[in-house]
């Protein structure tokens, strides 16, 4: 792999020095956005906007870079109607966040640059255009892979302009969004006793103890969070972009740097384990006209990630730093050992410091060739190309983890201690670990763009393509796809418009005679504004209709490799001779399915592009996705055999909606402002699911006609007031009920609350979106706010430790003293039963991105011989506006939580 690094690294800066040569001419143009005005990133391809039929969200590369994020995926917030953006970790190199089309319940297909990989190492500042594709007409060229919609992105391409270089350089720090407080000794105490007491047990802990919290080793209170979390740490970037080129080649390189550390104080001066990541980004893409008519592209790609965290995983340290009483232990006790206890064994601390490191070095190269021949000389407009990329990754890990004794001081008196010991010190165990990945894919196209003629407009093309991709080591079997794809655009005086595109797409993960699926979809427009009645509108500037229909596919990988084949697992065993030597045996998986097949969405889009008053830009679609062949269990089927039943094309769902986007920007000569709306919500419901169905009273009970993110639990109607209350209500399974303890409803009349009572008491999943986006430049001044938010997200507390004091040793957290807390108890579980007391409303708004700049004078920069310079400040998730403030509202699991960004940042062009 270091052979083929050194190989790229030349293949790159051959590149810079040949090209920067051969296109260094004052003669070209330094202007050539005309080239690339009004075309749209489509699959494969480009197209005017205004003949677009299809449902298409498109954003620029430069809006994006005012993310200033680790992950390519955290800077498309809001930004593209109909795109749903979670957030997940903070932890650098483990923040990527989850992404849906419209509410699909997996991942869209993602392209970059015509073929299938992954974003998470790309950095914002190689990326040209992002284009969402939401409906079955634009994905449908995608054959078994476009059902849950596609997210395109088109890097830079170098241009015929004099050769420019653009640095940006930006450096700050990161703070941690709010993070669940945790009480002191002292009220922990306290609650303890009140705990002890409703269980009718002693009080364990007198009025001496809670009044010496804290003033000796012997009477503990750590503020866990506050000895081990940083307030600030840091996060720099660096990039440097060369593009140019002449009529004979063109060049875009791209040099990218990044570091992101941790927020965790505590470090061994041997190993640091603070998660921290440090990224090197390349890219390189080169077009050359070899002759007049032929043209080849040679694109190369290349990162390297060295990911450092922790030996103990990130869930077992929060876990810590959320969860240990105050009062548990000290930190480091006063021989030096780390504090503990037979149930406290992990000390973060001593976790932090001692417990190992674990180090990842990621590193992936892209390489993509094609060859387009234009063949005029046949007739005008025809061309063919051929491509072929190869990506390799490999992930080279090690690390080094250890047990360590913790003690516990034993009671006693004054400062001679005595200890009890758990766990002994081991020694560092050394371990190491490779693997890597391979794509290789070749494609061909044939294309014709008819002259236009009498106002008609006709664009044929027709493709093939074969994929091969080795996944890890150990799946030896490539996974194999081919796609043969067509599509015909015509457009008649740019008003009407028709599009017709297919697939016929093949996975080996059929069998014989169910390899392939065909995937049709068709588009209109009618761009009302170029007909005669509105010519004359002062009003509708542009406007256009639109609709979709088409079929896509899901090539779902479930059960293995091979679900149409029955394999075989380890399982049971006999003894066998007079030695009893045991034997072990075999039993059959998941039972084989040889019908099993793709999953397929249908799916409906209508929309609406306008301008009003040439300022005034507008976009809206409505849709409705059925999809169906979902691969499921029949529960319906006794499982008598005892054997695992298979998954099969059963399952349906619906997914309805909306997508909005209105745009202004004014035109006025010294002070000129700008906005953006965004607005998504869609609705989701389960059809059939191969559930075994409930009828009359028990109905409630289905989750058939449900949301496939609903949440449920036990329906809570208040508290028990009273003993004679507790004997009236039905029985409560879950322990024995006492005055204050929770009350659920008897969903079923049966007199009994267990499992038979649970109802659909809230959607985890948010499914509304706005983002608002306000900017203005005045002089050489500019700045920008954008705000994004998520609604209709409930956030679900059950079985959150968090907010079970006493349980299994918790800590008591700032939750319990809201209004409304049940009875606490050392052990009943009754109150912490999944319920709708735990859910709350995870409604929020964000402050995404602010940023102010200043582009110095032309005359100041001049005389450094650059052509531009302009500083900023730049704020990433800085203001959080929400009724659930313990926490940020998009992340309430225990772990690493999201962070806030604050930047000091300088562009130069040269």
């Amino acid at each position: 792999m270091k052979k083929n690094i050194k190989i790229f690294m030349f293949s790159v800066v051959l590149s810079v020095l040949t090209c920067s040569g051969w296109a260094q001419t004052d003669s070209i143009p330094t202007n050539s956005e005309e080239l690339y005005k009004d075309k749209i990133d489509i699959a494969y391809g480009k197209q005017d906007k205004q003949n677009i039929s299809s449902a298409i969200s498109t954003i620029s590369g430069q809006e994006l870079v005012k993310g200033a994020v680790s992950n390519f995926g955290n800077t498309l917030f809001g930004k593209l109607p109909g795109l749903f953006v979670y957030q997940g970790s903070g932890e650098p190199g483990s923040d990527s966040p989850s992404l849906r089309i419209r509410g699909s319940y997996t991942a869209p297909l993602v392209i970059i640059d015509g073929f299938e990989r992954d974003m998470t190492n790309i950095a914002p500042e190689e990326v040209e255009t992002v284009s969402v594709l939401k409906d079955a007409a634009a994905t449908a060229i995608y054959g078994m892979k476009g059902a849950n919609g596609a997210i395109l992105i088109t890097t830079k391409r170098g241009r015929i302009q004099k050769g420019t270089i653009k640095v940006s350089l930006q450096s700050g720090v990161q703070t941690p969004q709010a993070t669940m407080g945790v009480l002191g000794a002292t009220d922990y105490m306290s609650y303890y006793n009140q705990a002890a007491v409703n269980d009718g047990l002693p009080q364990k802990y007198s009025a001496a103890d809670i009044a010496a919290a804290g003033s000796s080793p012997r009477y503990p209170d750590v503020d866990w969070q506050g000895l081990v979390l940083k307030d600030y740490t840091n996060l720099s970037k660096a990039n440097v972009e060369f593009l140019g080129g002449s009529e004979f080649v063109r060049y875009f390189v791209n040099f990218g740097f990044l570091y992101n550390n941790g927020i965790y104080k505590p470090e061994n001066p041997d190993f640091k384990a603070n998660p921290n990541v440090l990224r090197m980004n390349i890219r390189s893409n080169i077009d050359v006209n070899i002759t007049k008519s032929t043209l080849f592209s040679l694109d190369l790609a290349g990162s390297i990630n060295r990911n450092v965290y922790p030996a103990d995983n990130t869930s077992r340290i929060w876990t810590s730093l959320l969860t240990l009483p105050p009062n548990a232990m000290n930190p480091v006790n006063p021989d030096g050992s780390y504090g503990g206890s037979s149930i406290y064994l992990n000390n973060p601390l001593g976790m932090l410091e001692t417990g190992g490191r674990n180090t990842a070095m990621d590193q992936f190269l892209n390489a993509g060739f094609r060859l387009k021949q234009d063949l005029d000389v046949i007739t005008k407009g025809l061309s063919v190309s051929l491509g072929y990329v190869l990506d390799n990754g490999a992930v080279n890990s090690d690390g080094n983890w250890r047990y360590f004794v913790v003690k516990q001081i034993a009671p006693g008196t004054g400062d001679d201690y005595n200890y009890y010991s758990y766990r002994e010190d081991t020694q560092y165990n050394q371990w190491s670990n490779a693997s890597s990945t391979r794509y290789a894919s070749f494609d061909a196209d044939i294309r014709y763009k008819m002259p236009e003629s009498n106002g008609n407009k006709l664009d044929v093309l027709l493709r093939a393509q074969s994929d091969k991709q080795y996944r890890a080591n150990s799946d030896l079997s490539p996974y194999l796809t081919n796609n043969y794809g067509a599509r015909i655009q015509y457009s008649k005086n740019d008003t009407y418009l028709l599009e017709v595109a297919a697939s016929y797409f093949g996975s080996d993960q059929y069998a014989d005679g169910n390899k392939y699926g065909f995937f049709p979809s068709v588009s209109a427009g009618w761009v009302f504004s170029n007909e005669e009645f509105a010519s004359e509108s002062k009003t509708f500037t542009y406007g256009k209709l639109r609709a979709s229909y088409g079929i896509n596919g899901y090539n779902r990988y479930v059960n293995g490799r091979y679900p149409f084949e029955q394999f075989y697992t380890g399982g049971g065993g006999f003894p066998i001779g007079t030695n009893w030597s045991w034997f072990g045996g075999l039993q059959p998986g998941m039972l084989a399915n040889e019908d099993i097949g793709w999953e397929i969405a249908k799916k409906f889009n209508v929309g609406v592009d306008l301008e009003l008053f040439g300022n005034i830009s507008i976009e809206a679609d409505y849709f409705l996705n059925k999809h169906s062949d979902v691969l499921t269990i029949d529960y319906t089927k006794p499982a008598v055999s005892g054997a695992t039943l298979p998954y099969e094309n059963i399952g349906q769902m619906t997914d309805r909606g909306f997508d909005f986007k209105i745009g202004y920007a004014s035109q006025n000569d010294g002070f000129n402002w700008y906005a953006d709306l965004m607005f998504s919500y869609y609705t989701n419901t389960i059809d059939e699911m191969g559930e075994a169905l409930n009828s009359g009273e028990l109905e409630y009970l289905n989750k058939t006609g449900n949301s496939n993110t609903a949440i449920y639990g036990l329906e809570s109607i208040g508290y028990f007031e009273s003993d004679d209350d507790i004997q009236l209500s039905p029985e409560q399974t879950f322990g024995t009920p006492r005055i204050g303890d929770l009350k659920y409803a008897d969903q079923n009349n049966d007199n009994i609350i267990d499992s038979r009572d649970m109802v659909v008491i809230g959607d985890w999943r948010p499914n509304m979106d706005l983002g608002l986006k306000l900017g203005f430049t005045w002089n050489n001044f500019d700045a920008e706010a954008f705000l994004q938010g998520q609604f209709n997200k409930d956030i679900n507390l059950s079985g959150n430790a968090m907010a079970q004091p006493f349980i299994h040793g918790n800590a008591v957290n700032e939750i319990v003293a809201e209004d409304g807390f049940p009875t606490l108890s050392l052990s009943n579980m009754n109150n912490y039963q999944a319920s709708s007391y735990w859910i709350r409303k995870g409604d929020f708004v964000k402050l995404r991105n602010f940023e102010l700049g200043y582009t110095l004078p032309e005359t100041t920069v001049a005389r450094i011989k650059m052509e531009k310079a302009r500083v900023f400040v730049r704020a990433v998730n800085a203001l959080t506006f929400s009724i659930w403030d313990y926490t940020d509202p998009e992340y309430t699991s225990i772990g690493y939580p999201p962070m806030k960004s604050y930047l000091l940042g300088v562009n130069l062009n040269f």
